[in-house]
C-alpha cells in the first residue's frame, strides 16, 4: 500500500472516529461530560469532535406537518480522536459513558465510508419520515380531489408527494397528492 492509499484509510496522525455507547436519553449529558473531560485532562490535541448526530424529520399526523428533531443513533455518541492508552482510559472513566463499541481489549474505529455517510446525512436540511407504503389505500383530504379514495402507486420522498390511483369515470387515473393532503384508510 503506498502513502496515498494509506492516508485515505487512516490519517497519519491516527485520527479516527469511534462510537461510545451511553444510556438512551443521556447522549447530551454524556457529550457535555466528554467535552469537560477533554478540557480538564488536556486531551484537546487528541480528541477533536464529540458528536451526537441529530436529524430534522417531518411527520404527517392527521393531515398536519409536525417537525421534530431526533437523534439518528439513540444511545450513541461519536468521537473523532487519536486512540492511545490515556484517551481510552479517560473517556471510559467519563460519567455517562457505558463503553466503547468494539472488543473489550480495544475499540473498533468506524469505517471512513460509514462515517462519510453519517456526516453526509447531517448535511441534509430535513428528511421526511414516510408513513405511507406503495399499494396502501388513502383518502384525499384536501385539494381538487378531496373526498376521493385511491391506492398509492408511487412515493416521492424528496418532493413530499404521492402518486395515487383514483377511480374516475370507471378507470384508474394517476393523481399527484402532497403527503399532508392524504390520509391512510384504516
Amino acid at each position: 500500500m503506498n502513502n496515498t492509499e494509506e492516508s485515505k484509510t487512516a490519517p497519519a496522525s491516527g485520527r479516527r472516529w469511534y462510537v461510545i455507547q451511553t444510556f438512551t436519553g443521556q447522549e447530551d449529558k454524556a457529550k457535555s461530560a466528554l467535552e469537560q473531560t477533554v478540557r480538564d485532562e488536556g486531551l484537546a490535541d487528541r480528541v477533536f469532535q464529540v458528536l451526537v448526530p441529530l436529524e430534522e424529520t417531518i411527520e404527517i399526523k392527521g393531515g398536519k406537518r409536525v417537525e421534530k428533531v431526533r437523534k439518528m443513533f439513540p444511545g450513541y455518541v461519536f468521537l473523532e480522536m487519536v486512540l492511545d492508552e490515556e484517551t481510552w482510559y479517560q473517556i471510559r472513566q467519563t460519567s455517562g459513558v457505558a463503553r466503547f463499541i468494539g472488543s473489550k481489549v480495544s475499540p473498533t474505529p468506524v469505517s471512513d465510508k460509514e462515517m462519510q455517510r453519517v456526516l453526509k446525512q447531517l448535511g441534509k436540511e430535513e428528511r421526511l419520515e414516510i408513513s405511507f407504503e406503495r399499494g396502501e389505500a388513502v383518502r384525499v383530504i384536501s385539494g381538487a380531489f378531496r373526498g376521493y379514495t385511491g391506492t398509492i402507486d408511487e412515493i416521492n420522498a424528496e418532493k413530499g408527494k404521492l402518486k395515487v390511483l383514483i377511480n374516475i369515470f370507471g378507470r384508474d387515473t394517476p393523481v399527484e397528492v402532497n403527503f399532508e393532503h392524504a390520509q391512510k384508510l384504516t
